[in-house]
């Protein structure tokens, strides 16, 4: 793994770490939890911690926390109603079957039950600008077909589905799910900001022209989800972290 891929990874983790500090402890499952460092600091924050991940060697915590095989392809290997809490940290853009596990997460969540999960944040400034000249978004640059003829281990790392926020709130509400919280993970550079503050003004312009020819027609109403994308916490961010509550009981 890159030194800065590290470093972002540390950013998302330590957001996260910060949301769920300020939470009621209870039994949470961190699936898809890699080497299991974020795993750490939630046991640390008092936390009943299992973790899950089809890797079962790259988990570097038996000794001190729970681990159970899964893949992600088949139901989960949990109880109905099991957690208070499951963390999904950069999974849901390497799947192929989001709608499945959306669903096995609600099921195993009990009722009222939160989610926090995150993806690659697509809409900052900085992979805008990577989209207006590379034709691609941050974290998803490589070719797939060439990439997946690199090994067993690529295949696992590769990014399929680029989720823009606006697609990620509608599979959750249509799975049992209400976001009650959106977060970016505060990654920035002196140059994006920059570029930030010249940009921004302009899309802003550009969203409220959009809010108001759809409203002239009758259309859809886009100020709730500009007000979202447009975010500073988004606009500037290197991930997309959303909490989510179980609506449905399963």
């Amino acid at each position: 793994m890159k030194a800065s891929h590290k470093k972002d990874c540390n950013y998302l983790s330590e957001r996260v770490v910060e949301i769920l500090a300020q939470r009621s402890k209870g039994k949470l499952l961190d699936l898809g939890c890699g080497n299991g460092d974020s795993s750490l600091h939630l046991k640390g924050l008092g936390f009943d911690v299992t973790g899950a991940d089809t890797d079962v060697g790259r988990f570097q915590y038996h000794k001190d926390i729970p681990f159970v095989a899964c893949d992600l392809a088949q139901p989960l290997p949990f109880p109905d109603q099991s957690f208070e809490y499951v963390i999904f940290l950069e999974v849901i853009e390497h799947i192929y079957n989001p709608e499945m596990v959306i669903r096995e997460i609600a099921r195993i969540l009990k009722p009222a039950g939160q989610m926090i999960l995150s993806t690659p944040n697509i809409l900052n400034i900085g992979s805008r600008l990577r989209f207006l000249f590379e034709g691609s978004f941050d974290f998803f640059r490589e070719p797939s077909l060439e990439y997946s003829q690199k090994g067993v281990q690529s295949l696992q790392n590769i990014h399929v589905i680029p989720w823009r926020y606006n697609e990620l709130e509608f599979l959750l509400c249509r799975n049992g799910f209400k976001i009650e919280g959106v977060h970016g993970d505060q990654w920035r550079k002196p140059s994006l900001s920059i570029v930030g503050f010249i940009f921004k003004p302009l899309l802003s312009l550009q969203a409220w022209i959009k809010e108001g020819r759809s409203r002239s027609k009758g259309g859809v109403d886009f100020s709730r989800m500009n007000q979202i994308v447009l975010s500073n916490e988004l606009f500037y961010s290197r991930h997309l972290i959303v909490e989510a509550k179980k609506t449905k009981l399963s």
